[in-house]
């Protein structure tokens, strides 16, 4: 079983007819790979990038099935379709898998330097450029590729610092507020000529007459504006709501999308839950004979699904099959 109730989990996307097919002969497989990797660069050219990235991934699922017949470009280039979809750590693999096939493919080394860079992988990516410009001294492009990562690294450098000296800085305010005294007021002179407080030791009188701790800390004025300013010791309130999460995202998307750019989720585990949920127990009578099938269990569940929205639009991509035992 594949593809689902529809039999096509393409069913929605304009180039379900290639995607869907799978020939059972070689020279099939070798005309229909043609056919896509066509339109998988006519996608590019039109932007459609989600339909790129499924028509060359058919393309090197067919090339798969031949022996000896992987194609590094389509890897490269299916890395650079991940790249545009943000999708940085599978451009990475895809990029590997490149030069995995083939080490001199020079476009493979710039796809991983731009990914590795993407990731922050900053000394990978240098390293990287490098190897591809000993193929190609002449190539520009990786030299744009090292100078890109060596001003990412310093101003990362940079940020961290300044983030640490922020922290730092208020975490010396805060000492410094914290640790402001009154200066101690002359104690009062009793008609019998001592301290008004002499017989309580270990306790002192604060600005306000009020009698307290000798430990206790008077916070000046001036601490205590420091601290607002901080914004320390005010209560606030977290059981508000907050009304713009409660707004629909466009297409459908999670909340945190109110833009409605790209956003993929996965699903299969809930179609490994809904296919075990619905197909175990069911059963149909045989026609012509005397007897039923039912099915107990459903095995060996392979595939993926996903559901992705951009620009408002949501679309379902899935490829899953399972083996079943019925009695």
């Amino acid at each position: 079983m594949a593809g689902g109730p529809s039999g096509n989990p393409f069913a929605g996307n304009r180039h379900a007819d290639v995607l869907g097919e799978d020939p059972a002969d070689e020279a099939g497989r070798v005309r229909l790979c043609e056919e896509v990797k066509n339109r998988a660069k006519g996608a590019f050219q039109q932007k459609d990038m989600i339909s790129a990235e499924l028509l060359y991934g058919k393309a090197i699922d067919l090339l798969a099935t031949l022996p000896g017949k992987a194609e590094a470009a389509l890897f490269s280039n299916r890395a650079m379709v991940r790249l545009n979809l943000n999708k940085v750590e599978k451009a990475l693999g895809d990029a590997n898998k490149c030069l995995e096939i083939d080490s001199k493919f020079v476009k493979g080394y710039y796809r991983k330097a731009q990914a590795q860079g993407r990731l922050g992988e900053w000394d990978d990516a240098i390293a990287t450029a490098e190897e591809g410009a000993k193929l190609e001294p002449d190539n520009k492009t990786f030299a744009e590729v090292i100078e890109k990562a060596q001003k990412d690294k310093a101003k990362d450098v940079d940020d961290k610092a300044r983030l640490k000296s922020d922290a730092q800085d208020v975490r010396v305010e805060l000492h410094n507020a914290s640790t402001a005294r009154v200066p101690p007021k002359k104690p009062q002179e009793t008609s019998g000529g001592g301290s008004a407080d002499s017989g309580m030791r270990g306790y002192k009188k604060t600005a306000d007459g009020k009698t307290t701790s000798y430990f206790h800390t008077e916070i000046s004025d001036e601490a205590k504006r420091l601290i607002e300013a901080q914004g320390f010791g005010k209560p606030k309130k977290i059981d508000a709501p907050i009304e713009e999460l409660e707004t629909d995202a466009k297409g459908g998307g999670s909340k945190w999308n109110q833009a409605g750019t790209y956003e993929e989720k996965g699903m299969t585990k809930w179609i490994e839950e809904r296919l075990k949920t619905t197909l175990v127990g069911l059963s149909f009578e045989l026609p012509g004979a005397a007897g039923s099938i039912s099915i107990t269990s459903v095995d060996e569940i392979k595939g993926d699904a996903s559901i992705s929205v951009s620009r408002g639009k949501r679309r379902p991509a899935y490829s899953v099959s399972a083996s079943v035992a019925s009695q």
